[in-house]
């Protein structure tokens, strides 16, 4: 055996026993079936939006028939300079529901400019500068929060709530799941992606190292938000860096709730364009991050998918290394579907796992272009263009 393949397949091994500890994370998260009975608490949901005119009425209908009790509640959506009719759906829904209400981010807050009411160091853009705005003019000690492209079933505030009067977590991550079409396979793909990055996280925190969360579905103490220093020269990662200030003070503190009730439901995207400047986005923040299981995780995701796309190449080139890439393949699959099998038990998508195979083929060299562009850091969103510069 040459050096290249002992070095390979060393990688392949700790990639193998980094999912599979995951895997043992995710086993060891109870799941919690909400009593309905329990205390209820004033908490606000806060949403960001921009440009979500195909989008937002869904996700009003599913708060305006969340089981949670409405004197308790309060939504506050934070409308980004939309140009679109996000605006005139949010206010026309909104006339006949009192706990719901609509900011405008002020015009001089282009995504370029830092709020006044935030100390200097952070500063922030876009998205985040949204979600600032509308947590400061918030009137509760718990806040929630959602994307506008989301919907979830009536139970999911009931059973956040519940699981924080019981638990009392600092910052409650949520499942999140993409709702695709049926026959789209490209929107099954994404599914069937982002259900392993959303088990790698919860399995993260299952065994108290936590990776990754998403702002989707969100639960935090607000004075944890006020006392974080969000790296805010970054557009996205408002999540992550929260979840990270957290850890600091405890790790222990962040909770993944396993609860189908719980789960949020959002939109895949519709093109490979899309898909890529996604992706570009969530991985253009890790220049930032100093977490040490964060790094160690990215890279060894990376390195693997490495190890094995570059076998594939070299197969051309020399075809008695064949042998090597299969035995690589093999072993990642296993361990893959260690954890796989498991989420998608969980959310009901056992149906997507024919899908596995053709991902395992296509996702390595995904892997490094995403990584590769993720840190040039180019990417539009929104409508806006943006360059990360770490």
């Amino acid at each position: 055996m040459t050096i290249a393949e002992y070095i390979a397949l060393s990688i392949t091994g700790i990639y193998s026993l980094t999912i599979l500890i995951f895997s043992i994370g995710w086993m060891k998260l109870r799941t919690f079936v909400s009593s309905g009975i329990f205390d209820t608490i004033p908490i606000s949901i806060v949403i960001a939006c921009r440009n979500e005119e195909n989008n937002v009425l869904q996700l009003l209908k599913s708060l305006s028939t969340q089981t949670y009790p409405k004197e308790n509640t309060e939504i506050i959506f934070v409308n980004d300079h939309s140009t679109d009719n996000t605006k005139d759906i949010i206010s026309r829904f909104i006339q006949d529901f009192q706990h719901i209400k609509l900011f405008d981010l002020p015009e001089n807050k282009t995504g370029k400019t830092c709020l006044p009411c935030l100390p200097t160091g952070r500063r922030q853009k876009g998205k985040k500068e949204a979600l600032a705005y509308g947590i400061k003019n918030s009137n509760s000690d718990i806040i929630i929060t959602t994307d506008a492209d989301c919907a979830m079933n009536k139970n999911w505030l009931n059973t956040l709530v519940n699981y924080y009067i019981q638990f009392k977590p600092k910052l409650l991550v949520g499942p999140v799941a993409f709702n695709y079409r049926n026959n789209n396979i490209f929107q099954k793909l994404q599914a069937f992606e982002f259900l392993s990055l959303i088990g790698s996280g919860a399995g993260a925190i299952g065994i108290n190292k936590p990776i990754m969360c998403n702002g989707a579905n969100l639960l935090f103490e607000k004075s944890l938000y006020e006392n974080s220093n969000i790296k805010n020269h970054i557009t996205s990662g408002d999540d992550i860096f929260l979840m990270l200030y957290a850890k600091r003070i405890n790790k222990k503190s962040i909770h993944f709730i396993r609860s189908k009730e719980a789960i949020v439901y959002t939109k895949p995207v519709k093109s490979v364009k899309e898909l890529l400047n996604q992706r570009i986005r969530w991985t253009s923040k890790s220049k930032a991050y100093r977490d040490f299981d964060i790094i160690f995780t990215a890279l060894i995701v990376t390195f693997a998918n490495l190890v094995l796309a570059f076998s594939f190449a070299y197969t051309i080139w020399d075809f008695s290394f064949l042998n090597t890439f299969i035995l690589l393949f093999i072993i990642k699959s296993i361990f893959d579907l260690l954890i796989l099998i498991p989420v998608t038990k969980f959310f009901h998508t056992l149906k997507l796992l024919w899908l596995f195979f053709p991902l395992q083929i296509i996702y390595p060299f995904y892997i490094v272009f995403t990584v590769i562009f993720g840190l040039i850091g180019n990417f539009n969103w929104k409508d806006r263009y943006f360059q990360e510069k770490g």
